[in-house]
């Protein structure tokens, strides 16, 4: 492998696209992403929705006997995609957020018979109490670590993987990519109309599978979302609402949009799904949030925080969650009720002091701008140390392979094309529009390819 050429990286890209963008600024990678639906879907179909749902029963269906032919038959299916990927694309290494996912678990096995190392630049950062002691017992036992070296944020995430029982040799700390953005941000100006974000949650986060579908948190929640319309409506903030990925965000923006009344769309907005929370959080006055790794990232930020957390089922489940409220001073502004969210918000808290870098960086890890490089550097080292005679074998036959998915892609392209227009007078255009568009995805890169 030369080193005058960038690394050539497939990255999968599953709730991965802030660190994505920051390891694409390095002019030493060239990363081409690999959409989570190529893998995710066919490993459903084969082995079932079920495998997907939950996670301690989902990681006990996936390795079951019951399973065992079903994943025989997605790790052939895999070998062939991932062969298919990289005559598309001839690339250097694999880079996974995490290798625990079910539809991920063949791939290592597969991609070292192609001569490729797999690696994680593990995207969870923040480990609870409940997730080192309970969590980590169960990955170790389903889904230990198999890939060739993994990059994470901090000594505390690391701690958690060698609980799970990786190789301390095959961990390094380097820091997390997506929020070198921090590194040298500053305390925003007072504004007499400060904008709050407000990171919102699913009534059922942060507690045990047991508790999964039960509305643990709708009081909290509830109290904290009443603060802040009656804040917007009094026009003394501007409130964004940003929801976590896994909220139903129709059913959520319906619900604030009646609780917000007349103040919805100007002092009551709800953020685009698709909005950079980095940028969210720079662009804030105040974040209020309960257990969101965002209130570490707002402290690194340099944004006042207010821990929005009280009540009965708060202290019930206090042991298990982010100990925010255990922050030394000078970190967070803990709101124990509605009334003290209300005078916080109303008063301007200070933002945080420079001592709670300390602190922060306990769980987020070195914020100095410098992860994406550690992280580039990483991958170069391991790729350096894989030979690229499997590759080269593999590699004399992409023209052709290249010229047949061009011609495939052409046809499906233009097959549903021509489907459009029944599907149109049947109203079933959403799955025919689909389907076109990854058809003219894969016509497109059969064309780079061929160009390369």
């Amino acid at each position: 492998m030369s080193t005058s050429k960038p690394l050539r990286v497939l990255a999968l890209d599953h709730y991965f696209d802030q660190d994505l963008k920051a390891l694409e600024a390095q002019s030493a990678l060239s990363i081409r992403r690999l959409p989570v639906y190529r893998l995710r879907e066919p490993a459903i179909r084969m082995m079932g929705e079920e495998v997907g749902m939950g996670f301690e029963s989902g990681l006990k269906l996936f390795t079951s006997e019951e399973l065992r032919l079903a994943r025989e038959t997605y790790a052939r299916w895999l070998d062939k995609e991932m062969r298919g990927i990289y005559l598309e694309w001839p690339f250097d290494i694999v880079v996974l957020p995490s290798d625990i996912f079910f539809f991920v678990r063949a791939l290592p096995t597969i991609a070292h018979a192609l001569g490729l190392p797999v690696v994680v630049a593990q995207k969870e950062t923040t480990v609870s109490p409940e997730t080192m002691e309970f969590e980590a017992p169960i990955v170790g036992r389903y889904a230990p670590f198999i890939s060739d070296w993994m990059a994470v944020c901090s000594e505390r995430q690391k701690e958690y993987w060698l609980r799970v029982g990786a190789d301390p040799a095959a961990i390094d700390v380097t820091g997390q990519p997506r929020f070198d953005m921090y590194a040298h941000a500053t305390p925003p100006d007072r504004k007499s109309v400060p904008t709050v974000l407000f990171f919102s949650y699913a009534v059922d986060a942060y507690v045990p599978e047991a508790d999964l579908g039960q509305a643990v948190w709708q009081e909290l929640r509830d109290e904290t979302e009443r603060v802040l319309v009656a804040l917007a409506r009094a026009s003394k903030v501007r409130i964004i609402v940003k929801h976590h990925p896994q909220q139903e965000r129709r059913g959520e923006v319906d619900r604030l949009r009646a609780l917000a009344g007349k103040s919805w769309g100007q002092a009551f907005v709800v953020a685009d799904p698709e909005a950079d929370t980095r940028e969210l959080v720079l662009a804030a006055d105040i974040i209020v949030g309960f257990q969101t790794t965002a209130l570490y990232e707002a402290v690194a930020a340099q944004r006042p925080v207010v821990y929005a957390a009280w009540g009965k089922d708060w202290e019930r489940h206090l042991d298990r969650l982010i100990p925010f409220h255990d922050a030394p001073p000078g970190c967070v502004h803990h709101a124990q009720g509605p009334d003290a969210l209300r005078t916080f918000l109303e008063s301007n808290p200070a933002p945080p002091t420079p001592d709670s870098r300390v602190w922060c960086e306990e769980a987020l890890g070195p914020i100095d701008g410098r992860a994406s490089s550690r992280v580039a550097k990483g991958l170069a080292r391991v790729a350096s140390d894989w030979p690229q005679e499997a590759r080269e074998g593999l590699g004399r036959h992409r023209r052709s392979y290249l010229v047949r998915m061009l011609a495939g892609a052409s046809a499906a392209e233009m097959f549903w094309l021509a489907a459009r227009v029944p599907a149109l007078v049947l109203g079933r255009t959403g799955g025919v529009v689909l389907r076109q568009q990854r058809a003219a995805e894969f016509r497109k890169v059969a064309m780079r390819g061929l160009r390369d």
